[in-house]
């Protein structure tokens, strides 16, 4: 209808009836139209004219709200009542909505005066001249891959799902990676995430699984299985049940095996029955069942109790069975046992003899070949000096690609950017060094996190310079420590974190889902006065950098998020907060929408105050509560381990209908009412950012079949966008 049908049914406007220069106007903007670029048609309907603002992108379309707000305003248009909103009952308007991003429409004021009318046409045409000739936006140029790195950590760690897909989407599209890189940091983000089917389904996982990898995404590939198809029999304690469960892992999956030490429970538990599975060497599994005795002695005795037959059935045992061999054998040499360790995957052991030996050509790849499996910095300096003795580097053929590439690896895995570590990331960041290394998955993942009480000292010895570099480039640090700033202990660690965000003044997506989620961990852990009010103080100065007409609903969410809470506690820091990001949302109130309006003005009342004037919407044809209407007779459930968000979504939906049957659960475990909640709800909506992966299968289970709202964002908004959406 954009192009073809705007002047017809409806519309008394004829476009071959205008002036020329008129009619050339209008076609001008319907060829920027098809040209997905912002533009303007008019409408006339019984003597009221109408101008219609379209917009290729649902930001273009907010930014477009805002830009009529100060170009025409309420001089000439009904902007401040309407807010471009289309009429319901008008059927013309029925025919636009459906479209992905819906005009908007204003009528132009006062109705009949011809000074009006010549007046906004003359201004469209000026504004539509100058958006069309504008340079790119910093929202639409393509950012560096570092920028979209960072924000992937912050999507990581708050774990909003929406956008870090949408930050791999950025990388797919404008990234100098290759297929192999962006599979395997898929494969991060996945497991980030914890989203186990989305490793499952992704589609270079079969690419991956025939690839050389890091020992990293095979570990996270055999947290996968675990999760899978072992989780469930091994916390059963039945060791007959861990077996028959593993011949169930597919055959693809078997070769997900290493010889590296495993230091986990999920990851000793696939080793060994993947061990099982091949009929590895009785002294492999009894290697894998002793790393476990420092997992759990219960899991060693269970992994043992298998372990018996196996050793039955091995060639040592059946030999010995037979009684002794009286045949002569000829004896083995130190490169035969070097082999049999290797095929036996005991890397470790075989680069353990092969150091004991003459440096060769030959033996210095077999060894490099067997380091680069374990990837453990000590054996690998160890080989680069046997390799340095054996002189491979000048021997090597020069299309021995495998050899090449193995001492490639080896030169950038003992590298001093890979091996820095997160305490050499603060001495970095410190001293203004920081490198690349910072914001590189494949490296940072592989660092060992460091404890609570070491980044609360580290964080609070940054003076201010170097807090503001840990807010624009702490994505990867966050997404390796996000559990310490949920924890119990996390508030300090909030507060320095909002710290680094507000002296950066960085606004990237990232850096705003990040600020929602400390807010949402600092109101479910009880901090002090002192460090709440601090931490409030930094988020006021977060909120005037990061707001416009394109994140106004999350300065919303960033104030719902703050205010959650104890009223008494730290209420002078809360009002000023209250204030200062309602003069941040003054220039754009346009594009706030009516659901956002009564998240302020509940935040208001609890705050004992009421929303300015001039934020309220007077003589609004738009029924408020009209996109939850469906939701009058249902019984809606929201769930998430943070209850900021879904107490804030549940109050809005019971002030905009009364009456509603509408309840919130944060449960961690299953239970009896979670169980019942999650059989008998109409309608079940499950914040994803924040659940664990229990939980999300507990409730999956008890549905049976019935629907669940998945919310991949943090944030009320979030909440209320998907339950209006259906």
């Amino acid at each position: 209808m954009v192009a073809e049908e705007f002047f017809g049914e409806g519309n008394d406007i004829n476009p071959a009836g205008l002036q020329p220069e008129l009619e050339a106007s209008i076609e001008n903007w319907r060829e920027a139209i098809k040209s997905q670029q912002i533009a303007f048609l008019p409408r006339a309907r019984h003597g009221k004219l109408y101008w219609y603002g379209f917009a290729p992108t649902m930001r273009e379309h907010k930014e477009l709200l805002t830009l009529l707000d100060a170009w025409v305003g309420p001089a000439f248009s009904d902007l401040p009542r309407s807010r471009g909103r289309l009429y319901p009952q008008d059927p013309f308007d029925t025919a636009l909505a459906s479209a992905g991003v819906p005009p908007l429409r204003f009528e132009v004021l006062p109705r009949g005066s011809g000074a009006s009318r010549d007046e906004v046409r003359q201004t469209l045409l000026v504004l539509s001249k100058l958006v069309w000739k504008r340079p790119r936006s910093e929202f639409d140029a393509p950012r560096t891959t570092v920028e979209v790195l960072d924000d992937l950590g912050h999507a990581i760690s708050s774990r909003d799902r929406r956008i870090a897909l949408a930050c791999l989407n950025e990388l797919e599209a404008f990234a100098d990676l290759d297929q192999s890189n962006l599979a395997f940091l898929r494969i991060r983000v996945h497991a980030g995430l914890g989203d186990t089917g989305a490793i499952f389904a992704d589609q270079d996982l079969e690419h991956v699984l025939q690839l050389r990898r890091p020992l990293g995404i095979t570990r996270l590939l055999q947290n996968a299985v675990y999760d899978r198809y072992l989780a469930s029999a091994d916390n059963s304690g039945n060791a007959d049940a861990l077996r028959a469960a593993a011949e169930h892992i597919p055959a693809q999956l078997r070769a997900l095996a290493t010889g590296a030490a495993t230091t986990t429970r999920p990851g000793v538990v696939v080793e060994f029955m993947l061990g099982l599975l091949r009929s590895a060497p009785a002294s492999t599994l009894e290697r894998l069942a002793s790393e476990a005795e420092a997992v759990s002695p219960s899991l060693a005795e269970a992994l043992r109790s298998l372990l018996t037959p196996a050793v039955a059935e091995s060639p040592v045992a059946a030999a010995s069975s037979k009684g002794p061999d009286t045949t002569p054998a000829a004896p083995a040499g130190p490169d035969d046992e070097i082999h049999r360790l290797v095929g036996e995957g005991e890397y470790a052991a075989a680069i353990e003899a092969g150091l004991a030996e003459t440096p060769t050509p030959t033996l210095a790849a077999l060894l490099l070949a067997c380091v680069r499996e374990l990837e453990e910095p000590q054996l690998a300096a160890a080989v680069a000096a046997f390799v340095v003795s054996s002189g491979l580097r000048e021997a090597a053929p020069e299309d021995d690609v495998v050899v090449r590439g193995d001492l490639v690896w080896l030169e950038e895995f003992l590298s001093p950017q890979r091996n820095l570590g997160w305490l050499g990331w603060f001495d970095a960041l410190e001293a203004d060094s920081s490198s690349g290394a910072a914001i590189d998955f494949n490296i940072t993942s592989e660092w060992a996190p460091l404890d609570q009480c070491t980044v609360a000292t580290r964080l609070g010895s940054l003076n201010d310079e170097a807090l503001a570099r840990l807010g624009d480039q702490g994505g990867a640090f966050m997404a390796a420590h996000s559990s310490l700033f949920a924890g119990p202990d996390g508030p300090e660690l909030c507060e320095r974190l909002l710290a680094g965000f507000a002296v950066s003044e960085k606004r990237s997506v990232g850096i705003r889902v990040q600020t929602v989620a400390l807010l949402d961990y600092l109101a479910t852990s009880s901090p002090g006065v002192a460090v709440l009010t601090s931490s409030l103080e930094w988020t006021e100065l977060i909120v005037e950098a990061a707001t416009s007409a394109v994140t106004a609903s999350w300065t919303v969410d960033v104030l719902q998020a703050a205010t959650t809470g104890p009223q008494a506690l730290a209420l002078n820091a809360k009002s000023r907060l209250f204030y200062r990001a309602l003069d941040a949302l003054r220039p754009v109130k346009s594009s706030l929408s009516l659901t956002d309006l009564e998240g302020l003005r509940l935040v208001a009342e609890e705050l004992a105050t009421t929303l300015p004037d001039d934020f309220e919407v007077h003589n609004s044809d738009t029924d408020p509560a009209a996109p939850y209407r469906h939701l009058e007779d249902a019984v809606v459930v929201l769930y998430s381990l943070t209850d900021s968000a879904i107490t804030r979504a549940a109050q809005i939906l019971r002030r905009l209908i009364p009456g509603i049957d509408v309840r919130t659960t944060t449960e961690h475990d299953g239970s009896q009412q979670l169980a019942a909640l999650s059989a008998h709800a109409d309608v079940f909506v499950m914040v994803s950012a924040s659940a664990k992966h229990a939980a999300t299968n507990f409730i999956k289970a008890h549905r049976v079949g019935l629907p669940i709202i998945q919310v991949n964002s943090r944030g009320s908004s979030a909440i209320l966008r998907e339950l209006a959406e259906g």
